[in-house]
Formats: C-alpha cells, sequence, structure tokens
C-alpha cells in the first residue's frame, strides 16, 4: 500500500513514467501501473492501446489482419505471427474448450453402405456392411463452455484464412468489459468481412437454431481427398442428412425452450437414446476431380470454405450411415476428455489446399494436447504422465533397436500448387469481387422460402438493434444488400436504432458499391492467376 501511495504523489496525472512514445498494449506499464488503475486508486492515464500500430507478442509489427503467409495459398510454418495468434487463443482459457465448451455427446457405428473403394483405401469404406464404432459429440461454438470429422449445421463457415480464426470466434463471444453478449463485435466484423455473410445469413435465419442434436444435418464444411491404393484422388464433400429429417426453430420458440430448459438439446438426444430409439443420419458425398476443382473453370472457389458446391453439378452420392445408439456411461470421463481434429485422417483420406483446413489440421490439435494432453507412440513425457510413458522404448527415431516401423505407403498424395512463391498474398478467387455474393444471394432468393425470410429479415434487425454505433449498421447492411438489396431492405424497416435513423437506406445503396473491398488491402489481393488448386503431379513424384 505505501508503495502504491509513493507512486500515486510522484505522478500527479496517473501515469507514473512519462516521455513514452505510446502505450503498446500495455507493454511499457509495471504490475503496479495496471492495479492502480484497475482498482480505481489511478483515475486518470491512458487505459486503451494508442500503440501506432498492432504488433505480436515480441513487439513485430503485423503486416495485415486477413492473410496467411502461404506458397501456393497454403499457410506455412514460418508464418510466426499465424502460429502466435492461435497458440495464444487456444491457451487463452483454463482447463476449459476455448470453443464448443457446451455439448453432449453419444456412441454408435459409421456402417459403409456403397463401395466406394475405387476412390479411396480408408479400411473403413472398402467393404459394404463393415461397421466402424464411433463417438459423437455435439456442441454449440460459442457463449457456453480415431477419424475425426469436424462440421457444423450448416454448410459454410464465417472466414476462409486460418488468421482470422480466433477473430470470429472472439467477435461472437461475450464482450470482455461486462461480460454481455458483444452485438456490436458480432456485426462489426461481417460487415468488414464481405466473405463472411454467406455462413452469416444462416446463422441469422431459423437455420441457426436447430431443434435439438438430432434434428439437424452435418456438414463437413471443407473440400477433402479420397485417395485410392493406387495413389489416385478425388475431392469430396462430407454431408449427413438426418434420416427424420431437419427441423429448426423460429427465434420466439427457441427464447422460450432455452428459457424453460437450458439443457433442450442434451436431454433430447439422451432420452431418444435411452428409449431405445437408433439416431440416424445418411453419410452422402460430393465428388469433384482434381483437374475440374480449378476456379476458373468452375466460377466458384472449391477450396474456399465460405462457399458451397452446387449440387446439380455435383451430386450426392450415398456411402455410408452414422447411427447413434448408446449414451455415455460418465461425462467426464467420456465427453469431455473427447477430443476431435480434423487432422486426425486415416490412410485414404487426405487434406485439400482449403487454408482454414490446413491450418485447422494443427490447431485443433494444439487445442486439445493444451487442454488433456497426448499420446502417442513417439512422444515421451509431458504433465501428469501416469502410464507406462513407454517404458523401455527408446525415445527418439530412427534408432538401431526398434527395426523399422514406418509405412511409407500411407505417406499423403502429392499435389501441385498454383505458384511456388512465399507470400501473404491472397489465393482467393472472390476476394474484391462482387461474385462473393453470388452463393448467399441464390440462397436467399430461390432456397429460402417466404416465410423463412420473413424469420431472417426479423431475428437480424432483433440483433441489429442492440448495435450502439450506427458506422458498424449501415456497414452491415451494405453487405447484406449485395446479397439481395430486398434483404437488406427488410432488415434496415424493422430494425430499432438507438439512434433516430441516423442513416438513410439509399446511404447504404452507395456504401455497398465498395462493400467488397472493405479491409482488403490492395497489396494483397490475389492477381496472375493466384488461386487455390492442388492439381495432380503430370507423373509420379515419389520416388518409386
Amino acid at each position: 500500500m505505501e508503495t502504491m501511495k509513493s507512486m500515486s504523489r510522484a505522478v500527479g496525472a496517473g501515469e507514473p513514467r512519462g516521455n513514452r512514445m505510446a502505450h503498446m498494449m500495455s507493454a511499457n506499464e509495471g504490475p503496479m501501473d495496471i492495479i492502480a488503475k484497475v482498482s480505481g486508486h489511478v483515475k486518470n492515464g491512458i487505459r486503451e492501446d494508442d500503440g501506432p500500430y498492432f504488433t505480436n507478442n515480441e513487439g513485430i509489427p503485423l503486416p495485415d489482419p486477413e492473410h496467411s503467409k502461404t506458397i501456393g495459398g497454403i499457410p506455412i510454418a514460418s508464418d510466426v505471427h499465424l502460429f502466435q495468434k492461435q497458440q495464444h487463443f487456444n491457451r487463452s482459457k483454463l482447463a476449459e474448450r476455448a470453443v464448443h465448451p457446451c455439448g453432449s455427446g453419444a456412441f454408435g457405428y459409421f456402417e459403409t453402405t456403397a463401395d466406394v473403394s475405387d476412390m479411396t483405401k480408408a479400411d473403413f469404406l472398402q467393404h459394404v456392411g463393415a461397421k466402424t464404432p464411433i463417438f459423437m459429440r455435439f456442441s454449440t461454438v460459442t457463449l457456453g463452455r480415431n477419424y475425426d470429422i469436424v462440421g457444423l449445421n450448416f454448410p459454410v463457415f464465417f472466414c476462409r484464412d486460418p488468421i482470422q480464426g480466433p477473430d470470429v470466434i472472439r467477435s461472437q463471444a461475450r464482450n470482455p468489459k461486462n461480460f454481455f453478449l458483444d452485438y456490436d463485435a458480432t456485426f462489426d466484423l461481417l460487415g468488414a468481412t464481405p466473405e463472411g455473410n454467406h455462413a452469416g445469413l444462416m446463422f441469422f435465419s431459423d437455420h441457426g437454431t436447430p431443434d435439438g442434436w438430432i434434428n439437424e444435418h452435418g456438414y463437413g464444411c471443407h473440400a477433402f481427398k479420397w485417395v485410392n491404393k493406387k495413389g489416385e484422388f478425388v475431392y469430396i464433400k462430407y454431408h449427413f442428412l438426418a434420416k427424420h429429417g431437419q427441423k429448426q426453430l423460429t427465434e420466439p420458440e427457441a427464447i422460450r425452450i432455452s428459457g424453460e430448459n437450458p439443457d433442450y438439446s442434451k436431454m433430447q438426444l439422451w432420452d431418444a437414446i435411452e428409449a431405445g430409439e437408433e439416431v440416424e443420419w445418411t453419410a452422402k458425398v460430393q465428388i469433384m476431380k482434381p483437374e475440374e476443382a480449378d476456379a476458373e473453370k468452375l466460377g466458384f472457389d472449391p477450396f474456399d470454405v465460405t462457399k458451397v458446391w452446387p449440387r446439380k453439378e455435383f451430386p450426392m452420392h450415398e456411402f455410408g450411415k452414422l447411427v447413434l445408439n448408446k449414451n455415455p456411461e460418465n461425462y467426464h470421463r467420456d465427453v469431455e476428455q473427447a477430443a476431435f481434429s480434423p487432422g486426425s485422417m486415416v490412410p485414404g483420406i487426405e487434406d485439400s489446399p482449403d487454408p482454414l483446413l490446413q491450418f485447422r489440421m494443427f490447431f485443433y490439435r494444439d487445442a486439445q494436447y493444451h487442454r488433456i494432453g497426448s499420446l502417442s507412440s513417439l512422444n515421451f513425457d509431458g504433465a501428469m504422465r501416469v502410464d507406462g510413458n513407454h517404458s523401455g522404448n527408446k525415445q527418439y527415431a530412427p534408432n538401431s533397436f526398434m527395426g523399422d516401423r514406418f509405412r511409407p505407403d500411407v505417406a499423403e498424395a502429392p499435389y501441385k500448387v498454383s505458384d511456388n512463391v512465399v507470400s501473404r498474398k491472397s489465393h482467393y478467387y472472390h476476394e474484391g469481387k462482387m461474385s462473393e455474393y453470388d452463393q448467399p444471394r441464390d440462397l436467399y432468393r430461390n432456397v429460402m422460402t417466404e416465410q423463412a425470410r420473413k424469420n431472417l429479415h426479423h431475428n437480424t434487425a432483433k440483433m441489429l438493434s442492440h448495435v450502439n454505433f450506427p458506422m458498424i449498421q449501415q456497414q452491415y447492411l451494405a453487405q447484406i444488400y449485395n446479397i439481395a438489396p430486398e434483404y437488406a431492405r427488410g432488415v434496415y424497416d424493422l430494425t430499432k436504432f438507438k439512434h433516430k435513423q441516423p442513416f438513410e437506406f439509399s446511404e447504404v445503396e452507395a456504401m455497398s458499391e465498395q462493400a467488397p473491398l472493405f479491409f482488403k488491402n490492395v497489396k494483397f489481393r490475389p492477381s496472375q492467376g493466384n488461386r487455390l488448386v492442388g492439381f495432380a503431379p503430370d507423373a509420379p513424384f515419389y520416388n518409386v
């Protein structure tokens, strides 16, 4: 206390040290400076970052918020900004999952129902009738607390570059200042991210409030590769369609049910299985040949996770069914300790050039290692290691004592990317173009019913009414204007602005012309054929 008093006497303005160029994310303050402000003992002084630019943890300037360092569009490990951002995010919460914390799960099996052995050597897909035990976990993404397919109940995501992944989650998280729902943040990021509004449309529609865990379809979202025994591959997208159909709740229904029974979705799944019901999804894939997978031929980017593959061009093929029929015996052991990563792929199933998938294969695993640790035949030690810790095995490889235990036959199938330059230049085909909005426009006008569109307008306007800054509201409306002017008009007319009519709808229309370019720095825009591709090599690439 005496130290704090002395500090306070020394600096009447509340800043113990003067002549600083910038506050720099509090890096120029010591613990006594911070606690003096937090406790209210010091009333004045700088409270927010006033640095001239953003930096990483070592004070190195950050070049851009939307583009990872890549080669041919594939993120690379030398992007220290990307890795530091995600690893810090993975460790920003203690013990609990940072994402998908509130959920439940069940056991069951996957059964192969069609012969796809010509397309993949994956063991569990080699024989019709083959059954593979599975565990499946359902969860919300935000706000609460073997071969893995990580997906959503809609087929697109809010960002396509992995460097924005933590930003998406934080924009939908609670305000760190007061822990209230942060509508400003949610709409601010959507207004600044043109590609995010395909998922945003589905998020605010009734699709965003499914009627429990069992009444929803599931989507792998990313493109993956199926590789056969010859090393030939095709790209695929997974779809898991609820056998009994999907059901959604309207916004009033969702509010009523969540108030009456916050565990509604968990109990729905539990009670169905306890009653002897088998909860089933039909597994289907869309298939694309590598030579077809080119945005310049297709008119859409097949490796952009904010886009779908049109079913008319790439029809769905059934290949199995997913069945849940057994509840967990212990929630902590079976559900809380379950760990998933899209990088957990069996031989015959591999990655695609999708940049977000590429990095999710790292950061999901990194999050689980931080949360619950790991177990592997080559990974030793670690916190609270109470098993055999591999006993007398050598803790390095290769070694002269254990023989050759490696499997060169499972090496990934090689594919060619569009260029061989390491940079942060965008490889996203739609960046800065009006084509960014084509697919959500088709969803809005040609797939959704009139009532679904009305519910979308209502749901969106209700949440947009909570936003405190007209600038954010206008930028968001400009984005959805490019999806459909009537969509933006419907939301605008229902929004209860906190500031009386802060802008006219004509101003939204005018702003929409520049909306595809919001926060897209011209330095990083794609050109000269920069795009995401994964072509098969012209000749065998491995030494055979």
